[in-house]
């Protein structure tokens, strides 16, 4: 659905690419800024503890969230989606 309306090619897994527009934008250029920042933070933090750099669909999914076009409880929850789904696959 939301590939017809942003009229990309969406990425299969989170169903939105990260270059896509936001429309009808529910948060303020300012918001913006200060999420991607704190984006930028706990990457950084990550990546210090070992943890190594995002996976493109981590990175697509922290996009959406940038962007409002998420909340932040859907972004908590297709994060421990993506984890539990990397943790099953390492598994098999």
């Amino acid at each position: 659905m939301l590939e017809k309306v942003l009229d990309h090619k969406a990425i299969p897994i989170l169903g939105v690419p990260m270059n896509a527009p936001v429309i009808n934008a529910l948060i303020s250029p300012d918001e913006v800024a200060r999420r991607r920042e704190t984006m930028a933070e706990a990457v950084w933090s990550a990546r210090m503890e070992g943890l190594g750099k995002p996976t493109e669909e981590e990175v697509e999914l922290s996009e959406l969230w940038i962007t409002g076009q998420i909340t932040h409880d859907e972004l908590r929850q297709r994060t421990k989606k993506l984890v539990a789904d990397t943790v099953r696959e390492l598994g098999n």
